[in-house]
């Protein structure tokens, strides 16, 4: 999708690179994507190739500070004209993607945009054709400009971070995505109680277009302790978002909508409205076993419409491989009623930490227990509150995590 050519131009002795990033995207009417309780939705997209389904969110589009960027963007909708919108960045209104100000790309027409890489920072793209509509059916992506370097940092001279994390928020009302809604022009004019258009009801609550079982193991932070991770926060959803971090993730909101802040935020909680980016910065100096929560709440009436989990495991760096120091973790009874004991072998002393989720990914517990010596060890959870069905539980030694599954009748 992306390829990137540089020019050298010598002047006096000195070496000066200029890099061209270009970007083709197709807009298409017709892609599936699966959602979490494993049906098929209908959506709209900007997708890399004729023979891919639009992916949800749509492809990144990543360049350099400073770079020149070119998107030839090839509408093969039917019957729909779309944009690009390049929301949050610097350009001028000719390529800012918005009818009436920009142009409109028409059935089996190419449109160019073009812009010069503004400010390190998040920003991200959508349509702007009925956007009400065009946006929820699954137009939209991350844009993600680097400093001019290239470098792990947050900015020109900015923070150095050593993981990246995109956490993209966004809602699914299933009955907008049914043919009915889709293949008819309508008035956008309003989100809620639209004459043409039914109450927004959102069903399905996503992270990276992903929402639930489908977060685990795909959407989430693995890393070790004193490493500094650098989290993207977007929202493009109709919801607000509040984002928790862990306390023991020490969190620093540093940026905001594509800018640093004058002062940097201590806080673990982070508020998100539509169409906003926060740049946040974590740091543990011990392991950690946990979950960043995402609350999505109604954006007429406050009420909290639901929330998901990003699973973070921290754990302490191996400078030397070794041999596994947590063994033979079982649990009983399984299925289980009132208590269930977890035991496991320890061949070195560790502190224990361990968390239980639900098989939709819900955090139950979350827990650092104590040091416990070498050998065979137990701990005891009440399970008498959960509610009847499968979980996962993981134990760590702050070097590893060992998971297994376990059933609450």
């Amino acid at each position: 999708m992306m390829k990137i050519l540089l020019s050298v131009l010598f002047t006096c002795g000195t070496v000066f690179l200029y890099a061209q990033t270009n970007v083709f995207l197709i807009g298409r009417t017709l892609g599936e994507k699966i959602i979490a309780n494993g049906d098929t939705m209908r959506v709209f997209g900007f997708a890399p190739n004729l023979s891919s389904h639009p992916p949800i969110p749509a492809p990144l589009i990543e360049a350099n500070q400073g770079d020149s960027v070119h998107i030839d963007f090839w509408n093969v909708s039917q019957l729909h004209h779309h944009t690009i919108h390049l929301h949050g960045l610097d350009v001028n209104q000719a390529n800012d993607g918005v009818p009436m100000l920009s142009f409109d790309v028409d059935h089996m027409e190419h449109g160019w945009y073009h812009f010069k890489a503004p400010h390190a920072g998040t920003y991200l793209y959508h349509c702007h054709v009925g956007s009400t509509l065009h946006l929820q059916a699954g137009m939209y992506g991350p844009v993600i400009i680097r400093p001019s370097d290239g470098s792990n940092t947050t900015w020109d001279g900015g923070y150095a971070f050593d993981t990246e994390t995109l956490l993209f928020m966004s809602e699914f009302d299933t009955f907008w995505h049914s043919d009915s809604i889709l293949d008819h022009e309508h008035d956008n004019s309003a989100v809620h109680d639209s004459l043409e258009i039914p109450r927004y009801t959102p069903d399905f609550f996503a992270i990276n277009g992903l929402s639930d079982q489908q977060l685990e193991d795909t959407v989430e932070l693995t890393s070790k302790t004193n490493y500094v991770n650098y989290f993207r926060l977007v929202n493009i959803g109709y919801c607000s978002n509040k984002v928790i971090f862990p306390g023991s993730l020490n969190a620093i909101v540093v940026d905001s909508d594509g800018r640093p802040l004058p002062n940097n935020v201590i806080s673990d909680t982070v508020e998100i409205y539509p169409g906003e980016r926060y740049g946040v910065l974590a740091e543990s100096g011990t392991p950690v076993l946990d979950s960043i929560e995402v609350h999505y709440f109604d954006m007429m009436t406050g009420v909290l419409k639901d929330v998901q989990y990003v699973k973070v495991d921290i754990q302490i760096p191996n400078q030397v491989a070794e041999l596994p120091n947590l063994n033979n973790l079982r649990l009983a009874p399984n299925p289980t009623e009132l208590e269930l004991k977890v035991t496991f072998d320890l061949i070195q002393p560790a502190t224990i930490g361990f968390r239980v989720v639900s098989i939709d990914g819900r955090l139950i517990k979350s827990e650092l227990v104590k040091r416990y010596p070498n050998g065979n060890q137990s701990i005891s959870i009440n399970t008498s509150n959960y509610s009847a069905g499968q979980y996962i539980i993981s134990i760590t030694d702050g070097t590893r995590v060992v998971s297994k599954q376990f059933v609450k009748k």
